[in-house]
């Protein structure tokens, strides 16, 4: 969609928890930005004078948000704080002529992190080591290590683009996935969703990175998993529902997984009769692995880029993918 306006009014949403602690930095950061920028802040219906306009909205996927939309007049473009945008397609906002973006890559650092802090937790044994150190019990090992390990990553958006820089810093290879494939500088081999068992023979850590659509959901099942090489460790920290629970607990109990690191799960919270919780060679962690101090900065960066992109090339650089569903 190729459109060109000035953005004059912006309307900011959050949870009214999360507003008053975001409220102070939004209003430095985009106002430093766009000087004649008018910004209001809401977290309820309530806080919004009904059939006011706004240019822009900025908000997360919050529940509310139809009902928090349906008070304003109007508004041409929608950025979304998050991502993962799969929550917005029951809420009837592809409307014609709307603009939706997202922050894409805005958790690529956090996450990157997360997955070499778990490939290094299976590889180092520290679970083994945290559970002999509440006993006293001094008993040591031969450990593993990266240095010429192959990781396959699913997905190599924004994420799994960091996760490969990370894994060629400790000297391992890298494979991956890619919707339309092409050669991408430090890997190995790309190839489309529907080859990644091709993938899996040779990999020893498989990090899931894929958003939520109706092409992913409960991508990573019995056969898939079939296909790993014995020993190897899964990693996911894509969307719930991506990953089947009922296979990851098959495969590690008859199957070629020697260990799962889980940040995303079918139902969250985890139930807590989940068996996932009590297993040794399983580290959950409750959807954590986005998460940084710098998160607020990086999506309103992004914001300001797409801006930017409006302003002088009339599109933007990271859409909401209407066809694609993310």
């Amino acid at each position: 969609m190729t459109v060109t306006f000035e953005i004059r009014t912006l309307l900011f949403l959050q949870k009214p928890e999360i507003l008053e602690q975001q409220r102070q930095q939004v209003s430095d950061r985009l106002n430093a930005a766009l000087p004649d920028l008018q910004i209001m802040f809401a977290s309820s219906p309530d806080d919004i004078p009904p059939g006011t306009y706004f240019d822009v909205v900025i908000t997360p996927t919050l529940p509310r948000l139809p009902q928090l939309l349906n008070r304003l007049a109007g508004y041409r473009w929608i950025h979304f704080l998050s991502a993962g945008v799969e929550k917005i397609w029951g809420m009837g906002l592809d409307k014609p002529g709307l603009l939706l973006s997202k922050s894409s890559g805005v958790n690529s650092v956090p996450m990157s992190e997360y997955a070499i802090g778990a490939m290094l937790h299976f590889a180092k044994q520290f679970g083994r080591f945290q559970e002999q150190g509440r006993e006293a019990r001094w008993e040591r090992i031969w450990l593993d290590e990266l240095t010429g390990r192959r990781v396959a990553v699913l997905g190599l958006g924004h994420v799994g683009q960091a996760v490969a820089a990370r894994a060629r810093a400790f000297d391992m290879s890298v494979v991956g996935t890619l919707r339309h494939p092409r050669p991408m500088q430090g890997i190995t081999r790309v190839v489309a969703p529907e080859r990644t068992r091709e993938l899996l023979a040779d990999a020893d850590y498989l990090v899931v990175c894929l958003p939520l659509t109706a092409n992913t959901r409960g991508f990573v099942d019995d056969e898939l998993l079939t296909a790993l090489k014995p020993g190897a460790v899964l990693i996911d920290m894509s969307r719930g529902g991506v990953v089947s629970a009922d296979a990851v607990l098959r495969a590690l109990d008859e199957g070629p997984l020697r260990g799962a690191a889980l940040d995303v799960f079918e139902m969250q919270p985890l139930p807590a009769e989940s068996p996932l919780w009590r297993r040794s060679d399983v580290l959950v962690t409750p959807h954590v692995s986005g998460t940084t101090p710098y998160y607020l900065d990086r999506a309103l960066r992004i914001f300001l880029k797409n801006t930017e992109s409006l302003r002088n090339e009339g599109y933007l650089l990271t859409p909401v993918d209407l066809a694609s569903g993310y």
